[in-house]
């Protein structure tokens, strides 16, 4: 696999933009896309996931809402 090193600016760029970055060639055309590392934002969102299945919140099954969503449109 080929590597490229992003310089300073490059990687702060990558590292804040949060979504996809669209990388060019010096005369303007699009080479590629990067995206930046999510690896922390799945963490978080799997141990937001975990701390809720250990909770005593009631859990309602996608069929349950849904008959909960039909009886407030017929009210």
């Amino acid at each position: 696999m080929a590597e490229i090193t992003l310089n300073d600016e490059q990687a702060k760029i990558l590292a804040h933009s949060g979504e996809v970055v669209i990388v060019r060639d010096p005369r303007g055309n699009v080479i590629g896309h990067l995206a930046p590392n999510k690896a922390r934002d799945e963490a978080a969102i799997v141990a937001e996931a975990k701390q809720r299945l250990a909770s005593n919140q009631p859990r309602y099954s996608t069929a349950e809402v849904l008959d909960h969503l039909s009886s407030l449109e017929s009210e």
